[in-house]
């Protein structure tokens, strides 16, 4: 089973929780839930079935398909698919009773023109017992695609029998850009997982990737 994504995307004056995650191979099924004020608010299932049919399983074709489908989600969102006002009432809405530049940023941000942060890896993440692990990314916004400076970044190790630990933090440069190093241990009890996590003032976006045995 491959770990998988956990986003908040905020969209006009609510906030989506976006959980895209690995079903395993006895149920080779790439599953997206959406959540809104802690409840399912929709759901998305695809299946890998023909990536396992013809072994040896290539673990970085199920991590491309769940990123895509996760992003897939992510522009539908972002493009309005779970507004709840037809488009034909967002600019009476906007400018009802309001200050102009309140009413203009309420209308932008109903409108999706309102940027959040996405986080972008130049490889994906193959994290090992006893091996160095390196990682470079960049925080960007995703629609205009600007780097995002200054934003707080954090690597941890998850484990299922064991409290998770802190192995990296720092923040991004004013190209975006971040890297690191870290030496990881040489064994961990349970199932184990490295998150990598970046936030600022225009949202929050994470990814995981269990670590492997070498």
């Amino acid at each position: 089973m491959i770990t998988g994504y956990n986003t908040d995307v905020r969209h006009g004056n609510r906030v989506f929780h976006v959980q895209t995650e690995d079903k395993g191979f006895s149920n080779p099924k790439i599953e997206t839930l959406i959540y809104v004020g802690g409840e399912i608010l929709d759901s998305y299932r695809s299946s890998y079935e023909d990536l396992i049919a013809a072994p040896p399983v290539v673990e970085t074709e199920i991590q491309s398909r769940m990123d895509e489908q996760h992003r897939a989600v992510i522009r539908d969102i972002k493009n309005g698919k779970y507004d709840l006002t037809p488009p034909d009432m967002l600019e009476h809405q906007a400018f009802n009773d309001r200050p102009l530049d309140q009413a203009i940023l309420e209308f932008l941000q109903q409108e999706g023109d309102v940027d959040t942060l996405e986080l972008v890896l130049d490889q994906p993440l193959k994290p090992a017992f006893g091996s160095l692990f390196r990682i470079q990314l960049l925080a960007r916004l995703c629609q205009s695609q600007s780097p995002v400076a200054g934003a707080e970044v954090t690597v941890k190790l998850i484990s299922s029998l064991k409290k998770a630990t802190s192995l990296l933090s720092g923040k991004t440069g004013s190209d975006g850009q971040f890297r690191g190093e870290v030496q990881l241990p040489p064994s961990q009890p349970g199932q184990c997982a490295v998150v990598v996590g970046c936030s600022c003032d225009q949202g929050f976006d994470e990814v995981k990737a269990v670590v492997t045995t070498g």
